[in-house]
């Protein structure tokens, strides 16, 4: 099963940066309910919530299967937390990502497309709302079939999807064939998955102040093993490490120290090492400056 969030607040004519900033948090909802989150437009996002029974299972008058049961549970929950983060949102449930698009974007609320009941949900859906981008149409082109449906009098979903499909195909091509199955809610393809965002940062919250170097090494030793870890998993390499220390718990005070590393490199000891050197070369030049400066005085 899949549930499409359409974000009712979000336009292509509003602000620039209102778009991205409720945008991000459409795309962040869904990801806090599945890893596998399309971002179809910049309104829409659709995620797959297959094998989530044990989580949202439970009594529901949707309630078709355990499968149906969890997805209509799972968009509640995702309703409620739209609500809580001010976000005006229909949510819609389907067995395809395509016919969840299609019911969130026209019906308020929460909404359930069941299993073998796509045209049933779909079928009076104004033609006009049938998004030919999901069939990889063109805008000028899906333009020319609007104008071909209105001269065949076809006004809504049902009536697409009730012509026969050899004179659809004879007189539209593959384009008229794949509009028809959209409006029928009979589409199958994959999601084109949006990667969550990566980050390559660490801390740690000490107990007691750490004043010299070896101890320090220890703890940037284990927090290097898991940024490390982090850098090979998306087989990636760094040339440059930032530390940034505060003085103490509560203080305002923060030391930041750019590392900069030979070559780029992903092996943990080989970049503690090099931090290590860099930071005590550095702790020795402050050394010999203030040494200095108190000759001077």
């Amino acid at each position: 099963m899949f549930v499409c969030i359409y974000g009712r607040g979000v336009s292509g004519a509003r602000d620039s940066a209102a778009d991205t900033s409720e945008n991000s948090i459409l795309v962040d909802l869904a990801f806090t309910f599945s890893p596998l989150v399309e971002q179809t437009t910049i309104d829409t996002v659709v995620l797959d919530v297959s094998g989530q029974d044990l989580l949202f299972g439970g009594a529901s008058e949707f309630s078709e299967s355990a499968e149906v049961e969890s997805a209509v549970n799972l968009a509640n929950e995702i309703f409620s937390r739209s609500k809580h983060l001010l976000l005006k949102t229909n949510v819609a449930v389907a067995p395809n990502p395509d016919a969840a698009i299609h019911a969130a974007r026209s019906f308020k609320g929460i909404s359930l497309t069941a299993p073998d009941e796509e045209l049933s949900q779909l079928g009076s859906l104004s033609i006009k709302k049938l998004d030919c981008s999901l069939a990889v149409i063109d805008e000028k082109r899906a333009t020319e079939l609007q104008e071909t449906f209105a001269l065949w009098g076809i006004r809504t979903f049902a009536d697409l999807a009730r012509l026969p499909l050899a004179g659809v195909a004879e007189r539209l091509g593959q384009d008229g064939v794949r509009l028809q199955k959209l409006a029928q809610g009979q589409t199958h393809r994959n999601l084109n998955l949006v990667r969550p965002p990566v980050g390559f940062e660490q801390s740690l919250e000490l107990e007691h102040p750490i004043s010299e170097l070896e101890p320090l090494s220890f703890i940037l030793s284990r927090l290097l093993n898991q940024l490390c870890a982090n850098l090979n998993e998306y087989t990636l390499a760094t040339n440059e490490v930032r530390l940034r220390l505060v003085s103490e718990p509560g203080s305002n005070a923060i030391s930041e120290r750019i590392i900069t590393l030979p070559v780029p490199i992903r092996n943990p000891r080989r970049s503690c090492d090099c931090s290590c050197l860099k930071l005590n070369a550095s702790r020795r030049k402050h050394r010999s400056f203030a040494s200095r400066l108190m000759q001077h005085r």
